[in-house]
């Protein structure tokens, strides 16, 4: 079977899924032009990775050892730990710090000279051939899978922060996505597979991918709460005695941080308010941003009394900031309908509007 055959066969499959994913992208270039590149770079590592993997499997099925197999070996080494990386840069969209950049890139650095110096000049510590091209691994061989627990922690850190965020399903996709990576690269190891982790790896960037697009229509792009649509659509969605009581939040003076600090820090305030509701609000609650500095919150499988403690919760959170919210809360009752309840947020939330107007203004003499 020469070396093209070898291709199709094995991982056909996953090289047409990151074509398509790369056909897709192209005609979304649009939507979030920075995860694209994102994405685009995971699917060039991916592809680069089927043909070393490829020619390293062409090369050990030789009769007698081939020159050059050891660079290839390498290069896979490097290569596959490079995916893990840019996975990395994707599920934290590529916002993260200097220091946790370096903290990324320094452990691949590193190993990238401690294999290239081990193939160079200490050969047999890597891999060795006998003459019937039967390869031998050794110690350092295994230096890329000791630094893939490393990579592997971080995406479990990763997870456990989406679930705190509430991005539930996100945190569920990102769990699932290391148990099969795991499992794919276990049954290569244990089975001596070929393909498997290639086809999850391109699978799971599609998957992911198109997460991302849909999630990019579900929330609101300044804050990352959900959006207008998504508060209608829930409303919809949640069963009769699911929602529990809905909260309004407008904010205060945002017209007037616009016209005089600028639309730069109304867009700050905007994040801080939405930042405190969120950090506020227990498991199964969910925060929509309606449209400029107005929020509204859905209170689902919980009681009235938790629902009161949070909203003293969050009134006291504003206090820390420079920030302040009118806020009103109205209960679900049986048979109430969303305009009789929305309807009655709404008013309340006015009436603590036009109370903390009051405290500000200054007293007459």
């Amino acid at each position: 079977m020469d070396l093209f055959s070898q291709i199709i066969h094995v991982d056909f499959i996953a090289l047409l899924t990151a074509v398509y994913l790369f056909i897709f992208m192209r005609s979304n270039d649009a939507y979030e032009h920075k995860i694209n590149a994102l994405f685009k770079h995971a699917l060039i590592i991916l592809l680069a990775l089927a043909l070393f993997d490829n020619i390293d499997y062409y090369m050990a099925k030789q009769s007698t050892p081939q020159k050059g197999h050891i660079v290839i070996l390498v290069a896979g080494y490097l290569t596959r730990v490079s995916l893990m990386v840019a996975a990395i840069f994707i599920i934290t969209r590529g916002v993260m710090s200097k220091r946790k950049k370096i903290m990324l890139f320094v452990p691949l650095a590193l190993m990238a000279v401690i294999l290239i110096t081990t193939a160079i000049f200490f050969t047999d510590k890597l891999v060795w051939f006998e003459s019937d091209n039967t390869i031998h691994k050794e110690l350092f061989s295994w230096t890329p899978h000791t630094l893939s627990v490393f990579y592997f922690v971080e995406v479990v850190v990763v997870a456990v922060q989406r679930t705190r965020q509430r991005y539930m399903d996100e945190a569920v996709m990102l769990f699932v996505t290391i148990v099969a990576i795991i499992t794919a690269v276990s049954s290569e190891i244990i089975l001596r597979t070929r393909g498997i982790f290639i086809g999850a790896s391109s699978l799971m960037i599609t998957f992911y991918y198109l997460y991302l697009h849909m999630e990019h229509f579900k929330r609101d792009t300044l804050t990352g709460v959900l959006n207008r649509m998504s508060f209608f659509a829930d409303i919809q969605k949640f069963k009769p005695g699911t929602i529990v009581a809905l909260c309004e939040f407008d904010m205060n003076n945002l017209k007037q941080i616009n016209d005089q600090l600028g639309h730069a820090q109304g867009d700050k305030a905007i994040i801080t308010i939405a930042s405190v509701i969120q950090g506020c609000l227990p498991r199964k609650s969910y925060l929509y941003r309606l449209g400029g500095d107005e929020f509204a919150a859905l209170f689902c499988d919980t009681d009235l009394a938790t629902v009161h403690r949070v909203i003293e919760k969050i009134r006291y959170e504003f206090s820390l900031t420079e920030y302040t919210c009118a806020i009103g809360m109205a209960s679900w009752e049986k048979n109430s309908s969303f305009n009789e309840v929305y309807n009655k947020a709404d008013q309340l939330m006015y009436e603590d509007k036009s109370r903390q107007k009051a405290l500000r203004a200054p007293a007459k003499q």
